[in-house]
């Protein structure tokens, strides 16, 4: 997870300097990074913004309104000039809404929505960090602990809460529960982490270079963390460089024992039918960047359609709350209790907190309506979807859901699925590819991009094919007498750890 955290000036204020501020965020983003590394996720913090002369919206009040105004912040502003996937706002202001934070429920990835509020409520880097790292996770799809799901952690036998309690504000959880761990399994199966798979690059990580952290910083080959702890044979643990040989490290998804993978070797397997597999190039020991299908392509055998990675059913979202067996009431029902406008039916809230009634066109779009098998007769009543009090929309119907034919649900609105963009482009791979979220033809293997017209040995996205070509180019063009130091060259340039800073 590529983060940024925002310090409010409330927060700013209550520290010295902005070294004494920026030293506090990096030993939170620490202990974060810390909680997570048990689930296999690493988070990196790029950058410290600190608001020390005045906040750019208002913050207080509603931490829900708040939430609102600093995503809308961060997507406008934050994004264009600093790419990150996540953002969490440090605030030193306390709310009338909830005891220490607000998040946006399996939002990770969203240029929208991915971000949270944590107030920093606590002297201690621990608790704060707790509660940062409680509403990361719901960003990456985690629900609350509860008795009922048999939920257990270290810290429950140390008479503590896990991390994903309910929070309270005090004694917070050191540790994630097995229905975290699971929670966050299935949100990456649907394709939400989409995102996490890039390996953000040296320079752009806020913190000390060390080598034994796990970091591939400047200087270093590769970091397989401490002596003790590192089993990689391709790095030496003591100075960070690739034993003698090495190509790349055993972490890389494109290097087997030490040495780079040959082009077309499937480094990533699709996660979720909107998803697609990725391909080495023969150069990089690094699997490309995750690609999914375009928004807008078809799902769920044409009951919905992919959106950012995923594909979102309303039944789908009815049995991750409610469990096997539940669904969306009748289209009439829905119409109905949506279009009340208060807290058991509504299309979203206002800034001063009154709920918006939906359209008949739009009731599909608001609060998720379920029920439990179907209803009696004539009865219009749906069970009363559970939804964690520091999530500001779990209980609402996720963007891209299918509300009708060629119609999706962008912002609380039926809108047709040409808002997503242009839909054209499948045409133009010939039925042998699919068009992925960057417009282009992903080509099935043994078909050639750019439009998959002609066979090839190996399905590999334009890019890559024209950056091995150039790189075929290059070692002809300088000669034999040259090759071994350019081949050296490239090895340095691509040295990269993968899989363990996710």
């Amino acid at each position: 997870v590529e983060l940024v955290m925002v310090v409010d000036h409330a927060a700013s204020q209550k520290y010295p300097d902005l070294q004494h501020i920026h030293t506090r965020a990096l030993e939170i983003a620490s202990q974060v990074d810390a909680f997570f590394q048990p689930l296999g996720v690493r988070v990196a913090l790029l950058a410290v913004e600190v608001w020390s002369e005045a906040d750019p919206f208002t913050v207080g009040g509603s931490a829900r309104a708040t939430l609102e105004r600093f995503l809308r912040w961060r997507q406008e502003e934050l994004l264009p000039r600093l790419p990150h996937d996540n953002a969490q706002l440090l605030t030193g202001v306390r709310f009338n809404d909830v005891s220490v934070g607000m998040s946006t429920q399996a939002s990770m990835c969203s240029p929208q929505r991915s971000g949270a509020v944590s107030m920093d409520h606590s002297v201690s880097v621990l608790v704060v960090a707790s509660t940062v790292a409680h509403q990361l996770g719901h960003n990456l799809g985690m629900r609350h602990d509860s008795a009922r799901r048999f939920c257990d952690c270290s810290d429950l036998r140390q008479d503590r809460g896990c991390i994903m309690a309910s929070p309270t504000g005090l004694t917070p959880g050191l540790s994630f529960s097995n229905c975290s761990q699971q929670d966050l399994e299935r949100s990456l199966r649907q394709g939400l982490g989409w995102c996490l798979s890039n390996v953000p690059k040296a320079q752009r990580l806020a913190r000390n270079p060390r080598c034994g952290n796990h970091f591939l910083e400047p200087g270093e080959d590769c970091d397989c963390g401490l002596s003790m702890e590192c089993t990689d044979p391709c790095c030496n643990s003591s100075t960070c460089q690739l034993v003698a040989g090495a190509q790349c490290t055993t972490g890389d998804a494109c290097c087997q024992d030490c040495q780079l993978r040959h082009a077309g070797h499937r480094c990533r397997e699709p996660l979720g039918e909107c998803d697609l597999p990725e391909f080495c190039d023969g150069v990089s020991p690094l699997c490309p960047p995750d690609a999914f299908l375009q928004d807008g392509q078809p799902c769920a055998s044409g009951q919905a359609v992919c959106y950012g990675g995923a594909c979102a059913t309303y039944k789908g979202q009815c049995q991750q709350l409610l469990g096997p067996g539940a669904g969306p009431v009748s289209s009439s029902c829905m119409a109905l209790l949506n279009g009340n406008g208060d807290e058991r039916g509504h299309c979203g809230q206002l800034s001063n907190g009154s709920y918006v009634a939906c359209t008949k066109q739009d009731a599909g779009c608001g609060m998720l309506q379920c029920q439990h098998g179907n209803g009696p007769e004539g009865s219009c009543q749906g069970t009363l979807v559970p939804w964690d009090k520091d999530v500001s929309d779990a209980a609402m119907v996720l963007p891209g859901t299918a509300c009708g034919p060629g119609k999706v649900c962008l912002q609380h609105q039926c809108q047709d699925v040409s808002a997503l963009g242009d839909q054209q482009c499948q045409s133009k791979c010939h039925g042998h590819g699919v068009c992925n979220n960057h417009g282009h033809c992903h080509c099935e293997q043994g078909w050639a991009p750019p439009t998959c017209k002609s066979p090839a040995g190996s399905a590999l996205p334009t890019a890559l094919l024209l950056s091995a070509l150039l790189g075929l180019a290059l070692v002809l063009g300088l000669g034999c007498a040259r090759r071994a130091g350019l081949h050296k060259h490239l090895c340095q340039l691509s040295k990269r750890t993968s899989c363990q800073y996710r």
